[in-house]
């Protein structure tokens, strides 16, 4: 009975002092500092945008062609009895070059017969002329005071008589002209591009002899699309280049006109430009030749008040993030007028002076507080659009 009362004795004391151990540890306990909690803010990169005029160049590319090409075809039939020994692909000529005749025998006949029935004519005119005259003497001794009609004074006759004088006349010219005709000369300097037909062949009139074209008067036509065809201007300068052989060459252009039409396949409208012979170059490429494919710029564009942003602030089409004057983030949405491989140029969406956000931001949502690097203790970077 003792054994047991004194081990439940024991277990209460045991625990008694544990309790009263705990309790002394609490009182004793030394307090943690309590610490605010705070906020970490996102730092971000910002460029200051600013609003200036900006000057461009247009670029295009088109295949150099001659103003001037045309068929070389007689006017007259016959047998080619004479033609050029230079009469090939490639070779030139001067104006009123004879570069084949057409046998020419009918046609001299023809001038000659042409002549007689000219001579006739004459003949039957002044014969006629002679009995008009006659006709009023003669009147006039027997018709008394009567008025003579035009049959009497022979009139219709003389008509017809200085009719067939003019017919005859025409007769001869036009076959002049046709004699004149079986000479096929270059109607301006030119170079033959291909050849049809050559000596001995019969030509019928229209017939194809070959082709041939102005190798000194050259034009590109070039495309542009409808945002950079209304950026176009009047007057300017146009360079065009090529790499041949490892070599630059460059030529300069003049703008003849626009087509006025837009290619339905292309959304592209069209300018012809007339290119100038450069003399700093060999003889050979002092004009490009006619096929050959040109690079072209067109300066002289101007953007009147547009905003550059970095290409690299741009999210998705024309998003880009603003911190603004309270160091807020945000969102805007760009007017994009033109861009290069850095910048996009805006018209609408960024003021001029505002930050833009170069950082990307996983996920940002308007009204969020950011901090921007400094450089110096001014935000990093200033651009402009010049």
């Amino acid at each position: 009975m003792k054994t047991v009362i004194t081990t439940i004795v024991a277990i209460v004391t045991v625990l008694g002092l544990t309790i009263f151990g705990v309790y002394l540890l609490k009182e004793n306990a030394p307090e943690a500092e309590k610490k605010k909690r705070v906020e970490a803010t996102p730092v971000v990169e910002v460029e200051v945008v600013s609003k200036s005029d900006l000057k461009f160049s247009l670029e295009s590319e088109g295949v150099v062609v001659a103003r001037r090409e045309t068929i070389l075809s007689p006017q007259v039939g016959g047998r080619l009895a004479l033609v050029d020994d230079r009469f090939e692909v490639g070779a030139t000529y001067k104006k009123g070059h004879v570069i084949a005749e057409i046998d020419a025998v009918d046609y001299q006949a023809a001038v000659a017969q042409a002549d007689s029935t000219l001579a006739d004519a004459e003949l039957a005119l002044i014969q006629e002329e002679a009995r008009a005259q006659q006709a009023v003497r003669d009147w006039e001794k027997i018709g008394g005071a009567k008025p003579a009609s035009d049959l009497v004074l022979r009139v219709p006759f003389l008509k017809s008589a200085k009719a067939r004088v003019a017919a005859a006349i025409a007769a001869r010219d036009k076959a002049g002209a046709d004699l004149a005709r079986t000479k096929i000369v270059a109607p301006f300097d030119c170079r033959v591009r291909s050849v049809n037909m050559n000596l001995g062949a019969t030509m019928v009139p229209g017939a194809k002899l070959g082709t041939i074209y102005d190798p000194n008067n050259l034009m590109i036509r070039l495309p542009f699309s409808l945002d950079d065809y209304a950026q176009l201007p009047e007057k300017t300068d146009i360079t065009l280049n090529a790499d041949i052989g490892g070599k630059l060459y460059e030529w300069k252009a003049e703008m003849m006109w626009e087509l006025g039409e837009v290619d339905q396949q292309t959304l592209s409208s069209f300018v012809l430009a007339k290119i100038i012979a450069n003399s700093d170059h060999p003889y050979r490429f002092s004009l490009p030749s006619p096929g050959v494919f040109l690079n072209a710029t067109v300066k002289g564009g101007v953007l009147p008040g547009v905003i550059a942003v970095p290409r690299s602030a741009v999210r998705g089409q024309n998003q880009i993030l603003v911190l603004n004057g309270e160091n807020k983030l945000e969102q805007r949405e760009l007017m994009v007028a033109r861009q290069n491989a850095n910048h996009v140029f805006a018209t609408q969406g960024i003021a001029d002076g505002e930050k833009v956000i170069l950082t990307k931001v996983d996920m940002p949502v308007p009204g969020m507080t950011l901090e921007s690097t400094k450089i110096d203790g001014k935000e990093e970077g200033k651009i402009k659009s010049n």
